[in-house]
């Protein structure tokens, strides 16, 4: 099987996981058959002392 894997940075105001589901589902919209996520850094925003945006930089494996 070929796997191909693609770079992405998802966000979220709520949570780590929240950004890495928005960055599978921006993936979703032009890879096909998604079969797994590597989770390479998390990172935060913050304001005022206060975290407002979770980040994530994934690796999406996809296969064609």
């Amino acid at each position: 099987m070929y796997v191909k894997v693609s770079e992405m940075v998802g966000g979220s105001a709520d949570s780590w996981k929240g950004a890495v589901q928005s960055a599978i589902t921006e993936a979703s919209r032009t890879m096909n058959n998604i079969v797994a996520v590597e989770i390479v850094n998390f990172t935060a925003n913050v304001e005022d002392g206060r975290l407002v945006e979770y980040k994530a930089n994934v690796k999406i494996a996809h296969t064609e």
